[in-house]
């Protein structure tokens, strides 16, 4: 199927009803007022058997309308270049396993829900660094590692609405910092363990990046 602005989808449209939502108000017109409270009603004159209560009335049908929506997997692709999805869809939104193709090279393989990034995936962008691990709400949130390209190493740890903030810096030579993070930069009390020797210094990082070391404990050979 060929879109008017020149998006394309292979896969299967699925028809369903759905209830039609509530217009919003004209511009200047005014929300309607809230009902009144239902006054308290008087209790029983003693001897007398109370009233029996109003049945409700029933509430009107819903509106609905007819529709065709993407369901299962298929293929969208957006014209001029501008990306493309492979993968599941649920009632026309992206829902599922997936890949997407975004317009500056990055890729996102993994899962979706509502037409967002949520759940485990894998995230290459244009300069090479990846991301694997848990997304919520399109942001790395949970358990993940990111692999910067340009210096050869690896944050490995938790995130927190797309902020690293505690776990292992593992550098090109394989040495490593364990400790919370702020900014993409140590906070606050950490290790550091030297690959070469083995030798670990506990620490202290500061806001200004400065760091108070303590004593190296230094591994017998």
């Amino acid at each position: 199927m060929t879109f008017p602005n020149g998006d394309t989808f292979e896969g299967t449209y699925v028809k369903c009803t759905k209830e039609v939502e509530k217009p919003p108000a004209e511009e200047g017109e005014e929300e309607p007022a809230p009902p009144e409270p239902e006054p308290e009603p008087e209790p029983p004159a003693e001897g007398e058997e109370p009233a029996e209560p109003a049945e409700p009335a029933e509430p009107p049908e819903p509106e609905t309308y007819t529709t065709s929506l993407r369901q299962g997997k298929g293929k969208y692709v957006f014209a001029d270049d501008k990306g493309s999805y492979e993968g599941e869809y649920v009632d026309g939104k992206r829902s599922g396993v997936g890949a997407l193709i975004l317009p500056d090279g990055s890729k996102y393989e993994g899962a979706f829900e509502d037409d967002v990034i949520q759940g485990e995936g894998k995230y290459t962008y244009p300069s090479g660094d990846v991301y694997q691990g848990a997304f919520t709400n399109g942001k790395k949130d949970g358990v993940g590692s990111y692999f910067f390209k340009a210096s050869a190493s690896t944050f490995m740890g938790t995130w927190e609405k797309g902020a690293f903030v505690e776990g292992e810096w593992v550098l090109r030579d394989g040495s490593t910092y364990k400790g919370p993070f702020k900014d993409g930069k140590p906070i606050g009390e950490g290790a550091y363990t030297w690959a070469k020797t083995g030798n670990v210094q506990i620490g202290t990082w500061n806001e200004d990046g400065s760091f108070n070391g303590g004593v190296v404990e230094t591994v017998a050979a």
